[in-house]
């Protein structure tokens, strides 16, 4: 497929609603299939909405995807990354993993984290396309990591 151009911006309080719709559309059937539909609750998506910086990957009058991501003293922790099937394969992912690293730079932060099932093979590749490590964190769990040059004022 072709990648497709896509704008990221803030996400704004109209967008609570199409989010959670967007997240059980694509995190709940991927929990169901790894075998842990615990994994999915859409009260917690609500609520990671309410407390994280959210931005949205907006292609032409459709969002394509989201990501939430919670800062610390020294990361950036990438909690939920969501794109619509529509717009899967067509570099959406990678656009709004793009964007977070610009904003922890920014932020003058370390590195970037991100939890992710052992057996979600579509989103290790991502996030060792873009330089993220792993270490284990249990059997089911693994903690990935991306340092960060220190950018000087």
């Amino acid at each position: 497929m072709d990648r497709i151009d896509c704008e990221i911006r803030g996400a704004e309080a109209g967008d609570h609603g199409m989010l959670v719709l967007l997240a059980e559309e694509t995190l709940q059937p991927l929990a169901q299939g790894q075998g842990h539909p615990e994994r999915y609750q859409a009260a917690d998506v609500a609520d990671l909405l309410d407390r994280a910086d959210v931005f949205v990957a907006q292609c032409g009058d459709e969002p394509g995807g989201f990501i939430a991501v919670e800062t610390d003293e020294d990361a950036c922790a990438v909690r939920c990354i969501c794109v619509s099937p529509a717009f899967e394969a067509r570099g959406v992912a990678n656009r709004l993993l793009d964007w977070v690293e610009g904003l922890a730079l920014e932020r003058k932060l370390a590195r970037l984290v991100a939890r992710v099932p052992a057996a979600d093979r579509p989103s290790l590749h991502l996030y060792r396309r873009h330089g993220f490590e792993s270490r284990p964190e249990g059997d089911e769990m693994l903690v990935l990591e991306k340092r960060l040059p220190m950018v000087e004022d």
